[in-house]
């Protein structure tokens, strides 16, 4: 069984398809997707209708909470929270369900979503959607770190993190810096490229194996 995890696919479904396809993912193997499935790009709504066929179809898929899918779950919760949401890329994820309003959104959309882990522990690797707090007792119950931190170095405690390592999107790095951390097998792999960023060395989406470490960045 092969393992694979995604980050930060920001409402790029055709790059979401494209890097399945270009792994040739099966029902045999893990996807993990650690956040941010949403916002920024054209078809959030796509991605999610993606998640929702492979799940329906057998696939092995588990997918971390990112902030934006907190700040969607926010704003159907508290409406005063949904300007912060809709100024960050919530308006593009509204465009692709054809609607101005929250409301119209199915629900078992935001049932997908809340079904969603603030963390995965795997084998060696822990999966989070933005960092780590290790300084503390249980560094899984600060759910904050692990949805906004962008400082991966500021609780970084290797004593606690061992000979594990941790997988993070949340933060845009350049694909030189993505490809170096894996290659000098880093404790900690961010694998974020930016897929909505329009600049050199960015705007890919990763695609990392587990068992092996091979990267591929989907164009």
């Amino acid at each position: 069984m092969r393992s694979f995890v995604i980050s930060d696919i920001h409402g790029n479904n055709e790059l979401f398809r494209k890097a399945l396809k270009q792994v040739n993912y099966k029902k045999s193997d893990k996807l993990f997707i650690l956040g941010d499935l949403i916002d920024r790009g054209s078809d959030s709504k796509g991605v999610l209708d993606t998640i929702f066929l492979l799940l329906e179809n057998g696939f092995n898929i588990e997918c971390i909470l990112g902030n934006h899918e907190q700040m969607l779950i926010d704003s159907i919760e508290n409406p005063k929270k949904l300007n912060q949401w809709l100024i960050n890329g919530g308006d593009k994820t509204l465009s692709s369900f054809l609607t101005g309003s929250i409301e119209r959104i199915p629900s078992k959309y935001f049932d997908l979503i809340r079904t969603f882990r603030y963390y995965i522990e795997y084998n060696n690797y822990i999966l989070v959607h933005a960092s780590l707090n290790m300084k503390i007792e249980n560094p899984f119950s600060d759910l904050q770190t692990m949805i906004w931190e962008r400082n991966q170095k500021l609780n970084y405690n290797g004593e606690w993190l061992k000979n594990r390592r941790l997988i993070h999107g949340h933060n845009p790095q350049e694909m030189e810096q993505i490809i170096n951390s894996i290659k000098c097998k880093d404790s900690v792999i961010g694998i974020d490229n930016g897929t909505f960023l329009k600049k050199e060395n960015y705007g890919s989406l990763c695609i990392l194996q587990l068992e092996n470490l091979e990267v591929n960045f989907i164009k």
